[in-house]
C-alpha cells in the first residue's frame, strides 16, 4: 500500500490508498465505516493499521471491482465501503457468538433497530471490551 493526497474534505471518511495491479498503481479507497465495522480493529486503532492488517481480503474486492468494470477502470479510483464486506464481517464474528443466540437477539431487535444503530452497538461493545480488556 502507498498513501495518496486527497482532498481536505474527503480524508476522514475515507482510507486512500494504491492498488498495485501488475505494473500500474491503481488509485482506490475504502471507508471509515467499513474498516471500523467489518474488521476486528482496537479502540482507536488506526485506519492504516486496520488496512494493513486485513489489506488481503481488502485486495481482494479491489481485485474483483477492477475486473468487473474492465480494463479502463484503472485510471479511476475503485471505491469498496462496508456492502463489499459483508460476508466476510458475518464470516468473522460466527465463532464469536452460538447461531441459536445470534438468531433469538435478531428475531427480539427485528424492527425496533436499524442495521445502522446496530453496528454503531456493536463498535461501542468491541471498544469497551478492549479498553477493559
Amino acid at each position: 500500500m502507498q498513501a495518496r493526497e486527497v482532498p481536505p474534505d474527503d480524508s476522514e471518511d475515507w482510507l486512500h490508498f494504491y492498488y498495485r495491479n501488475g505494473r500500474e498503481r491503481v488509485p482506490a479507497r475504502i471507508s471509515r465505516h467499513a474498516l471500523q465495522t467489518c474488521f476486528r480493529s482496537a479502540a482507536g486503532e488506526s485506519l492504516i493499521n486496520i488496512y494493513v492488517v486485513n489489506s488481503l481480503v481488502i485486495d481482494e474486492k479491489v481485485r474483483a471491482r477492477l475486473r468487473a468494470a474492465g480494463p479502463h477502470s484503472a485510471t479511476s479510483t475503485v471505491t469498496v465501503d462496508a456492502s463489499d464486506f459483508e460476508e466476510h464481517k458475518r464470516t468473522l464474528y460466527a465463532d464469536l457468538v452460538s447461531s441459536p443466540l445470534v438468531e433469538k437477539a435478531a428475531q427480539e431487535l427485528a424492527g425496533r433497530f436499524t442495521a445502522d444503530e446496530l453496528e454503531a452497538v456493536a463498535l461501542w461493545m468491541r471498544r469497551r471490551s478492549v479498553a477493559g480488556g
